[in-house]
């Protein structure tokens, strides 16, 4: 039931950019929104394929670019992508869109709670969510998905910090 919950949602937010307008990619700086009534919030980053401004990416914990962040996190035992993840993951996918034949490597991982075995199919599940985010996405397929479970953490302290730094799907060009 999960899973299919998590399909939806996937195909909810793939419907939702997929309405969003495509910008001009000729753009190499960010540009900036049209004047309007309202005070200006920032640069938009159009060639990164979304049209939030630089304050909204801020609020997000996005600062610049949203493909300069090569990693999502999840939340414990979980394969759900949050909003962050999804403006990241989007604009990946937008990227991948546009250079059809690109090949990625997504790294599942987990923290080091539950058994190795567990661990390795958590990861696993991680990394197929955002490969299928991608394809979804982008109609590309190119991704290769790999787990590691517990085995290469980024921080290796036994806390709770520690254990959402090693919660992630590292995407990797």
């Amino acid at each position: 039931m999960n899973r299919k919950l998590g399909l939806i949602l996937t195909i909810l937010v793939s419907l939702t950019l997929a309405a969003c307008s495509k910008p001009d990619e000729s753009t190499p700086e960010p540009a900036t929104k049209a004047p309007s009534t309202q005070p200006s919030s920032g640069p938009v980053y159009p060639y990164s394929g979304t049209s939030l401004t630089a304050d909204e990416l801020r609020a997000l914990g996005i600062y610049g670019d949203p493909r300069d962040e090569k990693v999502v996190y999840f939340e414990y035992n979980s394969t759900a992508i949050d909003r962050r993840s999804q403006v990241i993951l989007g604009a990946h996918a937008y990227y991948l869109k546009q250079n059809a034949g690109t090949r990625v490597s997504l790294e599942g991982h987990a923290d080091e709670r539950g058994t190795r075995d567990y661990n390795l199919a958590l990861g696993e599940r991680r990394a197929n969510v955002v490969s299928d985010y991608l394809n979804a996405n982008s109609a590309a397929s190119n991704n290769q998905t790999i787990s590691y479970g517990e085995e290469r953490p980024i921080d290796t302290a036994h806390t709770e910090s520690a254990w959402q730094k090693n919660r992630r799907v590292e995407i990797k060009y």
